[in-house]
């Protein structure tokens, strides 16, 4: 009979452990909070990300150049389609609908640039060229969840 050696050294945490208690540590935090926070949680995120220069406004080059990064990090596939599903990204399903040009359940790189939700004129409210946080919290709350 074959004895287990009980001395060894414990293996150290897997990836998909790891993952898990991270994702766990995430939900507990988000227990009691208002779903509304976590929308301008999620809308600050983005506005960080199209704010290339961290000046605290967007300009138009820097939504044009930026609004395709932030397709690429919304990605979460993991057959590697390139496209965004309706569970990937937080929008209204009346939003994900109207940018679903092809009506094929996804929306691709191309789709996701041409929806209104990503032109910077309906974004920028005061017409001065930048779009600040507020602009841009405001006219996201009408497309997310």
């Amino acid at each position: 009979m074959t004895r287990i050696d009980r001395s060894a050294p414990r293996r150290p945490l897997t990836c998909a452990t790891l993952a898990y208690l991270f994702s766990l540590a995430l939900a507990l935090g988000a227990i009691g909070t208002p779903a509304g926070a976590l929308a301008a949680d999620n809308s600050r995120e983005i506005f960080d990300i199209l704010d290339d220069n961290g000046d605290g406004v967007v300009t138009r080059e820097e939504f044009s150049r930026m609004k395709t990064e932030v397709f690429y990090r919304a990605l979460k596939d993991v057959d590697r389609d390139q496209r965004l599903g309706p569970e990937e990204i937080n929008l209204t399903p009346a939003a994900f609908a109207d940018a679903d040009l092809n009506g094929d359940g996804k929306l691709s790189g191309a789709e996701f640039v041409q929806a209104r939700f990503t032109q910077f004129e309906a974004i920028d409210a005061s017409g001065d060229q930048e779009i600040t946080f507020g602009e841009f919290r405001e006219f996201m709350q009408q497309y997310q969840l």
